[in-house]
């Protein structure tokens, strides 16, 4: 099996080299790399890609599972050159589609990644096939250096910035034509030609075809769900305007633009949201599908809003895949999946959701709906607006405007022979009265409610004017949630658990204080954050008598929270024991409570 040096030869990279290299590591053994070595005859991918969907374990590091990063930075350095893993989110578009042309790039599967004044740093995965360096020297006048890349992410930056870096110059070169065009045309006095050119050019920008608009938008759309990004924000400013993603709950900055660039992407998400164009004063609400590159669907929720500096818009992105029916993502302790799954198969009743904006409501609704939802089994829904479409639920749209209400559509549906009711929000005491009574005449209803806890939740209703004998009649149970961050796994570390810290994330309640805490550190995996997703913690009261008997019409929630001490698993206590697993730190879960 032997393996020319790195610096000689000029040739594809092919399974024997990869497999070489792993057996001369340690990583596997050479019967079973003969195995692979014909198995990865018969595959088209590259022979990088096949390496990164083995399981290889490190023994020098305890029998850790190696990622795709620990995989190609061992080969790099078999190889003797090094490993560059790429952030999407910091390469430089400009750098990337501008050095190399594309047919040129995409032939010998290399990519620009970081421009400086004496060099340039391409990335490629074909570490012998060199004889384009000479060349590419000569052209840009500057110094090569050589990084070993993942061909995943080496086609993204391919068939996605180069794209798209194309339809921005395209965008920018039509822009000032135009604009070349309309100040000939206002010196030479020729007022009508220039109406006609502003209306031709007003229609070329917020058309639905427009292809350069067409693609920056369906890449601004793969890029967010290849970063998991849960918002797209599309902001003007006084001077560029900026694009940003929400990922794991923290707004990142992707890309900035001229406003023009701008206003034309939002007015084609308009177009394809059903949004009226020309409305700017007023916030507009809209959605659409889209089907992805990698074959997902995804359902996306539009807002628009007037600022100083022009219309903003969030894109709102949610995955079919999440919402299917298991509810392992809530984390439930295996008592609590019981008490829940009780709950929601109970043939009558009232159970709340609660929590903040973002807090993943709509996710466990809808997955929760979904493990009901059977053949045999009527759902009708009220939303504001209807987030995700599910064939087996019936949906229907709120609109206040012509007094399709909350309340409204829960008498509609009564008339509907519904098992299974659920409302989108109990905003006040017609829709929660209707809800209750909904909930006493044999339906089950869902429901959410903004509250900070569940025992929150009773003085809400309260509060809205709903008499405490009906509250105890109907609700059956409260589920409050919070999202927090999940420590990245790669490269979170054990710290010696912290008395003081310990003792304010249970505020009374006891639970064993364990030898460590785990903190982010930050690596390539995760970007450098310490974290690489998130996850619930929340608390899950079910009414019994004894909760009952405390609530009354000027119940406080110092009072339900002394008299019910014990009787649930707060939110602190699930939350500690999330930090006690090392599934995220203490300093994440005291953000979130109370």
């Amino acid at each position: 099996m032997g393996l020319p040096n790195y610096q000689t030869g000029d040739r594809n990279l092919n399974p024997r080299d990869v497999l070489d290299s792993l057996v001369k590591g340690g990583f596997i053994p050479a019967l079973e790399a003969e195995k692979l070595l014909k198995l990865w005859a018969k595959s088209k991918e590259h022979p990088l890609t096949l390496a990164t969907e083995l399981s290889l374990v490190d023994r020098r590091s305890g029998n850790k599972t190696m990622t795709q990063d620990d995989i190609l930075s061992y080969l790099a350095l078999y190889w003797k050159t090094s490993y560059f893993r790429v952030d999407p989110l910091k390469v430089s578009l400009e750098v990337v589609g501008s050095l190399i042309p594309l047919a040129y790039a995409d032939r010998l599967n290399i990519v620009p990644i970081e421009l400086t004044q004496n060099k340039v740093v391409i990335l490629t995965s074909e570490p012998f096939a060199l004889s384009w360096v000479d060349e590419i020297k000569s052209l840009l006048k500057k110094e090569i250096e050589i990084r070993l890349g993942a061909p995943n992410q080496i086609r993204h930056l391919l068939n996605e910035i180069f794209v798209v870096q194309k339809a921005f110059k395209a965008m920018s070169r039509d822009q000032g034509q135009a604009g070349s065009d309309k100040m000939r045309l206002l010196r030479q006095g020729k007022l009508g030609e220039l109406d006609h050119l502003i209306e031709k050019s007003r229609g070329r920008t917020l058309s639905a075809q427009d292809g350069n608009v067409a693609k920056i938008v369906d890449w601004l759309i793969n890029f967010a769900t290849l970063e998991r990004a849960s918002d797209i924000h599309l902001e003007p400013k006084k001077g560029l305007g900026q694009v940003r993603f929400r990922v794991d709950g923290d707004l990142r900055v992707v890309y900035r633009l001229d406003h023009e660039a701008l206003t034309m992407v939002i007015a084609r998400f308009k177009i394809l949201g059903d949004m009226k164009l020309d409305e700017k004063r007023k916030p507009q609400d809209g959605g659409l599908k889209r089907s992805l590159d990698n074959g997902k669907h995804v359902e996306m929720r539009l807002s628009t809003l007037p600022t100083s500096f022009g219309e903003k818009m969030v894109v709102r992105i949610f995955d079919k895949n999440v919402a299917g029916k298991d509810l392992s993502f809530i984390g439930f302790a295996p008592e609590d999946l019981k008490t829940w799954e009780t709950l929601i198969n109970e043939p009558q009743g009232l159970i709340l959701v609660t929590g903040p904006t973002g807090s993943g409501k709509t996710t466990t609704l809808y997955t929760t709906l979904n493990k009901v939802a059977t053949p045999d089994v009527n759902v009708c829904t009220a939303e504001d607006p209807v987030e995700m479409e599910v064939d087996a639920f019936n949906q229907v749209q709120v609109n206040p405007q012509i007094g399709l209400t909350f309340a409204e559509c829960i008498r509609s549906f009564l008339r509907q022979d519904p098992d299974i009711i659920m409302v989108g929000e109990i905003r006040d005491f017609e829709t929660g009265e209707m809800a209750i009574q909904s909930s006493l005449t044999g339906h089950l209803v869902f429901s959410t409610l903004h509250t900070n806890g569940a025992l929150a939740t009773i003085q809400r209703l309260v509060d809205l004017g709903l008499p405490t004998f009906l509250i105890n009649s109907s609700l059956s149970g409260i589920l409050a949630q919070r999202l927090v961050k999940r420590l990245c796994g790669h490269c979170k570390k054990a710290v010696p658990a912290d008395k003081d810290k310990w003792a304010a994330l249970l505020d009374g309640e006891v639970l064993p204080m364990p030898a460590q805490f785990f903190e982010p550190v930050g690596c390539e995996e995760c970007k450098n954050t310490g974290f690489s997703g998130r996850l619930c913690v929340y608390e899950l009261v079910r009414m019994n008598d004894q909760i009952k008997k405390v609530i009354h019409s000027d119940v406080e929630i110092s009072e339900l929270r002394e008299k019910t001490r014990g009787m649930y698993r707060s939110i602190r206590v699930n939350g500690a024991r999330k930090v006690v697993n090392g599934e995220t730190s203490l300093e994440e879960v005291l953000k979130v409570v109370y």
